[in-house]
């Protein structure tokens, strides 16, 4: 299968998977620890109304089972982007859900920098749209609806930053070699010394389960991922244990 297109029956398993209502992983830990460290990270810096807008946001995930990173690994990947400095200027989001991730990352990037933030369910779409209007970033980011394989395949440019935080049931549940694909494909439009963030290492617990044991589509494709991107040539990588893991990869410069 190529990197830039889906089979005609992975699109209508993924069209069926979106419909099932499976485990949303916590916005935060859960844990004391978290939330000492959530108390910390409030300490940082005065409320304003983007994180208004936030808390809002996350509270209609929770209402509404809608997967979101959640405040502290917000705040890891706005860090993140501010550490990459004013180099980034293109950046690619790659499950927007209701914009949740694309307002953080948008807080750390200059203001010239385009980001674009793909995602599968219109309706996820729109109410993300009017959030990111809300906090003052609609100049700044673009929501693109549709699948990413397709819609990039249109998109003929390279990327500074990529996080890749797609609904892993819809997408790796379709076929574990899809997860694969989407590395493959990440790394391609990613430029040389680019940054890759990669949400959902650990898949709630389930990546430590016996690659022999019968496991769901989506943790072997996740697993298969893993291995992947801690054994790419292309890439430098570590796993931050935040939540449900968050990978940090930054592309080798050419020598």
């Amino acid at each position: 299968m190529s990197t830039t297109t889906l089979q005609q029956n992975d699109l209508n398993l993924m069209s069926k998977n979106l419909q099932q209502v499976l485990p949303i992983v916590p916005q935060n830990g859960g844990d004391q620890l978290s939330e000492y460290a959530l108390q910390l990270l409030r300490m940082r810096h005065p409320e304003s109304p983007v994180d208004d807008i936030l808390h809002e946001m996350e509270v209609m995930a929770e209402q509404q089972n809608v997967p979101i990173i959640g405040p502290l690994e917000g705040a890891i990947i706005q860090l993140l982007a501010e550490i990459h400095g004013n180099s980034a200027k293109h950046v690619l989001d790659i499950g927007t859900a209701i914009g949740y991730s694309a307002i953080w990352l948008a807080r750390g990037l200059p203001a010239d920098c385009r980001i674009i933030s793909i995602e599968i369910d219109p309706e996820r779409a729109r109410i993300a749209k009017e959030f990111i209007a809300r906090a003052g970033f609609a100049n700044q980011v673009e929501v693109l609806e549709g699948d990413v394989f397709e819609l990039m395949s249109q998109i003929n440019q390279k990327f500074d930053i990529i996080f890749q935080d797609v609904i892993k049931h819809v997408y790796f549940g379709a076929s574990s070699q899809l997860s694969l694909n989407l590395l493959d494909f990440c790394i391609e439009h990613l430029r040389d010394g680019g940054l890759l963030l990669g949400d959902n290492v650990f898949c709630m617990g389930e990546v430590l389960h016996d690659q022999a044991e019968k496991l769901p589509e989506q943790v072997i494709g996740i697993q298969a991922y893993n291995t992947r991107v801690a054994t790419h040539p292309l890439l430098d990588s570590i796993t931050l244990p935040v939540r449900d893991g968050l990978w940090v990869s930054r592309k080798r410069l050419e020598r």
